[in-house]
């Protein structure tokens, strides 16, 4: 496994699903120049998903193939579908980048705090049951794949105090504004403009 250097940190995502954790890290990233490292999945890509931006999407034979070689630092199942983040697509960003982000459920976060220990931001996006799943059904996602994300939903807020950051995500750009100010103040140093 790879040892972070010092400037180098991994920034993580967590949060019910249909918070919002995927667009604010995105848009987060965006406006840090900070490069996201894509997970891999069996499932198939929702009608908004897009290869290569929001997950790879392989086949159970070729991610059963990837475990067998210990190519992943993680691995989740969740719904009949698996999940991991490849050691090697994270090093080769922290190389190049010196910091990366990835958008993660609370277990893959915590195998990936344990795995890099300090070097690792979590942040925490969440919203209230009622919008999460108001979010889940406006993304065209069926009552069973909802009724399934919405039996996590107190589990993932339970993780909201172990991690770093939280932010409560009801307005977009006031979260992403808020959001990419904390990490560069406290972790990048970037010296954003503040257009407030």
């Amino acid at each position: 496994m790879y040892e972070l250097k010092d400037k180098e940190l991994i920034f993580v995502f967590t949060g019910p699903n249909g918070a919002g954790r995927r667009t604010v890290a995105q848009m987060s990233g965006s406006t840090l120049g900070i490069k996201q490292v894509i997970s891999y999945t069996t499932r198939p890509p929702r009608l908004s998903e897009v290869e290569g931006q929001d997950y790879h999407f392989i086949t159970p034979e070729a991610f059963a193939a990837a475990e067998a070689n210990t190519e992943f630092i993680e691995v989740i199942e969740i719904g009949g579908n698996r999940y991991g983040i490849k050691d090697a697509d994270v090093t080769d960003q922290l190389v190049q980048y010196g910091a990366v982000y990835l958008v993660l459920n609370s277990y893959g976060t915590e195998m990936l705090k344990k795995a890099y220990g300090e070097r690792v931001v979590r942040i925490f996006i969440y919203a209230d049951r009622d919008t999460v799943q108001l979010r889940e059904q406006e993304r065209g996602d069926s009552p069973e794949q909802i009724s399934l994300y919405m039996s996590n939903y107190e589990e993932e807020m339970a993780y909201r105090d172990a991690c770093e950051h939280a932010f409560e995500n009801l307005d977009l750009a006031h979260t992403v504004f808020d959001l990419t100010k904390a990490l560069d103040e406290n972790y990048l140093k970037r010296n954003l403009l503040d257009l407030d």
